[in-house]
């Protein structure tokens, strides 16, 4: 059952973000259909994007944000049983409406490389369509995700990273 269906649009960097998202409450889903249209504004050609998958790193108990966590003294979410958990699933990535191939990096489950078929030259754009699903995090860990009233979210869905001289 579908409880809502929206459209945000984001801007950061001069980059455009739309989403249409299809909300499951009673899994604590989020169906998410998104374009980022990315705008080089660097110096340099890039040949990589990089974007943040924030939440992926609800995945399981070997994310970064798990271990600091630990680092912290906080077992929370490593004792977590797996229904607290959340992550993201990406059914489809495509850069101008041609399928890409994308690799989330070792040891950062949040984070997603993806390699550009052709060099982004200053001041050029792209257009990255990806459709994914997330499932929504307990908020015992962060404050943010499923609460006992409802839910409170934030990072809830993929956005660029920042280049500025670099990743």
């Amino acid at each position: 059952m579908v409880f809502f269906l929206s459209q945000w649009v984001a801007f950061s960097q001069q980059n455009k973000i739309e989403i249409k998202a299809e909300f499951y409450p009673k899994k604590d889903q989020i169906l998410i259909q998104q374009s980022i249209k990315y705008i080089n504004i660097s110096d340099s050609i890039l040949t990589n994007i990089y974007l943040h998958n924030w939440p992926n790193s609800f995945k399981n108990r070997k994310t970064p944000l798990s271990k600091r966590f630990v680092k912290n003294f906080r077992k929370d979410m490593f004792f977590a049983r797996d229904n607290e958990l959340g992550f993201s699933k990406i059914n489809n990535l495509s850069i101008d409406f041609q399928e890409s191939n994308f690799e989330v990096l070792k040891n950062q489950q949040d984070i997603i490389r993806l390699p550009l078929n052709e060099p982004l030259q200053k001041n050029d754009s792209i257009t990255i369509s990806i459709n994914y699903l997330v499932k929504i995090p307990d908020d015992k860990f962060t404050k943010y995700g499923k609460t006992k009233e409802g839910y409170h979210l934030r990072y809830w869905y993929i956005t660029p990273a920042v280049y500025k001289k670099g990743w």
